[in-house]
C-alpha cells in the first residue's frame, strides 16, 4: 500500500486529476444525484409548508382589509350623523345597506362569495347577508356543531382587543345546512355604536387550494429528476472527452503562475506584480485573488504613505472618510473623535444622514458602548445592541473604535439598510479594519503633534483659547456657518471695574477673579461653543449654530452667574459684575471681525450705560467705517 501510495503522488498533477476524476465520476457522482433528490424533496415539502402560511396570511389579511373597509365606510356614516346632516337611524341604515352591498372573493357563480356581518355587542343580530331570517335575532345562545358559543367570542375579543380572530364552525353557501365547515373570522368593534363588524374564511378552502399546489409541485418535481438524470449523463460523457484537454491547460497555467510568483521574493509590491490570465476557472479565481492581494496590499501601502503627509488629524480623518466613500463605497458613516480628559465625543466626518445617536454621547462618551467596552458594535449580530442608537427600526450600524496608546481615540460608524446584511459586509469591515490599522501609528503620532501645537493656542492660566488660536480659526469658523446657512452668537465679555482688584488685592487675587468668572462663563456655554481670551480681562465667546433669543439667554446666563458668584482670595470675599456686548454673524455682517467689533462697541455701550448688563448691538452704535 506504501508502495503504491509513494508511486501515485509521484506522478504528475495532470495524471492525478484525471484518475481522481474518473474513480469519482461514477462513485460520487451517483452519491451526487442521490442527495440531489434527496435535497429537492426536502425543498420542496418546504416551500408547500411556506406557500400553506402564507395563504393564511394572505387570507387573513384579506378579511382583516375587508373589514376595515367596512369599518372605514360605516364611519364616514357616523360622521354624517355627528355633522348633523342625518339622523342616527337613517345613519345606521345607510352603514347596513353599505356593509350588505360588500361582496369579495367572488366564486364562478354569483352566490359563491365572502361577506360582512354585524351584531351589536348585547347579542343582537343587526346584519347577515346571507341569513337575513337571523337580522334582529340575539345570537348570543347561538352554539356551533361543536358546542362554541361563537357570537359571545366574537364580541369578547372585540370588547377585550378592539379586533381579533375567532375560531368555529359554520355551514357554506350552496352547502347542505346540516354540515359545519372550520371557519376562520376577524372581528373588529365599532365603539360609538356598539357594533361587533366581522369576515371569515374557510379552511377546507385553504386545503384545497394546498392539494392543488402539492399536485403540481410532485409532478414538477419527479420532471425535474428525470432531466437532471438524463443531461447529468450527456454532461459527463462530454466532460470525459474535454477533460484532458482541461487538465493540459490548467497545469500549463500554473507552470506560468509558478515562474511569475518568483518575483514577489525580489521586488516591492506594486501591480506590475499582477499576473495575466483572463479565465473564470479555478486557476482563474487563484490568479484574481492574487492579483487583489497585491491590489490591496498597494493600496494599504499607499494609504499609508499619503495619510503621513497629511497636515493634520483632521486631514487625515477626511483621508479616512474619502476611502469610505470612493473606495468601499459606504454611503452613511460618521468620524467621532474621543476626548479622553473631557470625556466627550467630536463628530468630525459625516456622510449622508445627520447622526443616528443620542447627542448625550458628545458630553459623555461613555455612552457610547464602542468607546466604554473598545470592541466593535455589530446591530447585525446581536439587536439593539447600543441604547444610544436612535434609528434601530430602519438602520443596522457597525461601530469600530481605533485604540492607540491613549486608549480609543476615535470611533467610525457606518450605517446599513436592514436589507444589506450579508457576508459582502463582512468583507468589507475587515478591509476597513486592515485600513484603520495602517493608519493608528499615524494618527497616534499626528495626535501627539496636535496636544503639543494645542498648548501653543491655549491661555495657560484659564485654559481658554488664545487670541493667537482666533486669529488662526475665525477663517474656518465663519465658512462653516455660512456653510451651514445658521447663525452664530459672537459676545464680547468684560469684568466690571476689573483694575481695581488687582490695585487692592493684588494681582494674585485678580488671576483668581479671572478663573472664577471663566469657570461661570464655561458653565453656561455648551460643548460646541468657542470661548477665547481676548486679552486681559476681555473674553471673545462664540456660540454655533443659534438663534438670536438664545444668544441673548446664555449672555444673561454667564452675567447673572458671575453676578451672584463669591471669590475667596486670602480671606477677602469679592464679587464681580460683567459687561456683555452682542452681534449675530453673519445676520449684522457677513465679516467676522466685523461682528467681534461690532459686540466690541455693544459691550462699550453696557459699560457707559451702567455695567452689569447684556447690550445687543444695533447699528446705530456704529459711528467708523472702519474697523
Amino acid at each position: 500500500m506504501n508502495r503504491f501510495s509513494k508511486w501515485f503522488w509521484d506522478k504528475s498533477i495532470r495524471f492525478k486529476i484525471i484518475s481522481v476524476y474518473l474513480i469519482s465520476l461514477t462513485f460520487i457522482g451517483s452519491l451526487g444525484y442521490l442527495y440531489y433528490v434527496y435535497s429537492d424533496i426536502k425543498a420542496t415539502n418546504q416551500e408547500i409548508e411556506s406557500y400553506r402560511s402564507q395563504v393564511i396570511k394572505d387570507r387573513r389579511q384579506m378579511v382583516i382589509n375587508m373589514v376595515n373597509a367596512a369599518i372605514d365606510g360605516i364611519s364616514n356614516y357616523y360622521k354624517d350623523y355627528k355633522n348633523g346632516t342625518i339622523t342616527e337611524d337613517i345613519s345606521k341604515h345607510k352603514a347596513v345597506d353599505f356593509v350588505n352591498s360588500i361582496r369579495y372573493n367572488i366564486g364562478e357563480s354569483s352566490g359563491d362569495y365572502n361577506y360582512i356581518w354585524i351584531n351589536r355587542k348585547d347579542g343582537l343580530m343587526v346584519l347577515d347577508p346571507p341569513k337575513p331570517e337571523l337580522n334582529g335575532k340575539n345570537v348570543l345562545d347561538f352554539k356551533d356543531k361543536n358546542g362554541v358559543y361563537l357570537f359571545r367570542d366574537m364580541i369578547r375579543i372585540a370588547n377585550l382587543k378592539g379586533s381579533g380572530f375567532v375560531h368555529y364552525c359554520w355551514p357554506k353557501l350552496n352547502e347542505p345546512k346540516d354540515i359545519c365547515f372550520p371557519k376562520t373570522s376577524y372581528v373588529r368593534y365599532f365603539y360609538p355604536w356598539k357594533w361587533v363588524v366581522g369576515s371569515g374564511f374557510y379552511m377546507d378552502d385553504i386545503d384545497k387550494e394546498i392539494k392543488n399546489y402539492i399536485s403540481k409541485k410532485r409532478k414538477k418535481l419527479i420532471n425535474t429528476v428525470l432531466l437532471s438524470i438524463l443531461f447529468g449523463a450527456i454532461a459527463s460523457l462530454l466532460s470525459s472527452i474535454m477533460f484532458y484537454f482541461i487538465v493540459y491547460t490548467i497545469t500549463e497555467q500554473l507552470k506560468k503562475i509558478g515562474s511569475l510568483s518568483k518575483r514577489l521574493a525580489n521586488e516591492d509590491i506594486s501591480p506590475k506584480l499582477k499576473l495575466p490570465y483572463s479565465f473564470n476557472d479555478e486557476t482563474g479565481y487563484l490568479v484574481k485573488n492574487f492579483n487583489i492581494f497585491i491590489d490591496e496590499n498597494y493600496k494599504l501601502d499607499l494609504f499609508k504613505k499619503t495619510i503621513e503627509e497629511d497636515r493634520d488629524l483632521d486631514s487625515v480623518y477626511k483621508r479616512i472618510g474619502w476611502f469610505l466613500k470612493n473606495e468601499f463605497g459606504f454611503k452613511e458613516f460618521s468620524i467621532y473623535e474621543v476626548n479622553n480628559s473631557k470625556n466627550a465625543l467630536r463628530q468630525i466626518v459625516s456622510s449622508g444622514s445627520r447622526s443616528f445617536c443620542k447627542q448625550d454621547i458628545l458630553v459623555d462618551s461613555s455612552l457610547c458602548r464602542a468607546v466604554r467596552t473598545g470592541k466593535d458594535v455589530d446591530s447585525f449580530k446581536e439587536k439593539n445592541v447600543c441604547l444610544s442608537f436612535t434609528r434601530s427600526s430602519d438602520r443596522e450600524h457597525i461601530c469600530i473604535p481605533l485604540i492607540t496608546g491613549y486608549g480609543v481615540v476615535f470611533v467610525l460608524q457606518i450605517l446599513f439598510d436592514k436589507q444589506e446584511k450579508g457576508r459582502d459586509i463582512e468583507i468589507q469591515i475587515n478591509r476597513v479594519k486592515r485600513f484603520l490599522r495602517e493608519a493608528t501609528p499615524v494618527i497616534e503620532t499626528k495626535r501627539l503633534l496636535g496636544q503639543l501645537e494645542e498648548s501653543t493656542m491655549r491661555d495657560p492660566m484659564t485654559g481658554l483659547y488664545n487670541r493667537r488660536f482666533l486669529d488662526e480659526f475665525a477663517t474656518t469658523f465663519s465658512s462653516t456657518v455660512k456653510r451651514r446657512n445658521t447663525n452664530a452668537g459672537i459676545l464680547m465679555c468684560d469684568i466690571d471695574f476689573f483694575k481695581q482688584v488687582n490695585d487692592v488685592y493684588g494681582h494674585n487675587a485678580g488671576d483668581e477673579v479671572l478663573k472664577g468668572v471663566v469657570g461661570s462663563i464655561k458653565k453656561m456655554i455648551r460643548e460646541s461653543d468657542i470661548a477665547v481670551r481676548f486679552g486681559g480681562e476681555e473674553f471673545v465667546i462664540l456660540l454655533q449654530d443659534v438663534d438670536e433669543n438664545l444668544v441673548t439667554e446664555i449672555a444673561e446666563r454667564i452675567r447673572h452667574d458671575v453676578e451672584i458668584s463669591e471669590f475667596t482670595v486670602a480671606g477677602n470675599i469679592i464679587k464681580k459684575t460683567i459687561s456683555i456686548g452682542i452681534s449675530i454673524f453673519p445676520k449684522d455682517s457677513d465679516n467676522l471681525w466685523k461682528c467681534i467689533k461690532y459686540s466690541d462697541v455693544a459691550m462699550y455701550k453696557a459699560k457707559t450705560t451702567g455695567r452689569n448688563k447684556v447690550v445687543r448691538f444695533e447699528q446705530s452704535m456704529w459711528k467708523d467705517e472702519e474697523y
